[in-house]
């Protein structure tokens, strides 16, 4: 029952991450392709570990900078239609 979950980790990188393909000629290459995989797992699972602690921490700054993009976007807008708005074309 301990190895399942290492197993499991063989059989994707495997099927999902085509080591059961890997056609090197040369012990060093096949190592390396080996290792390359194993750093891809390794780093899907590190990135889906972040996500949620990256969005409890950083969502009141996300939320001011788009805050603050879109205000700077609606000021850009309201500058070039002021030309619009004086000349009458514009309700």
């Amino acid at each position: 029952g301990e190895r399942n979950p290492i197993e499991g980790k063989f059989g994707q990188a495997k099927n999902g991450y085509g080591m059961n393909r890997i056609r090197a000629r040369l012990k060093n290459t096949s190592q390396s392709w080996i290792a390359s995989i194993i750093l891809v797992l390794n780093l899907v699972k590190l990135a889906g570990m972040a996500l949620p602690c990256l969005s409890f921490s950083a969502w009141k700054d996300l939320k001011n900078m788009l805050r603050n993009a879109i205000r700077q976007i609606l000021e850009i807008q309201k500058i070039q239609n002021q030309p619009r708005e004086l000349s009458g074309l514009v309700l």
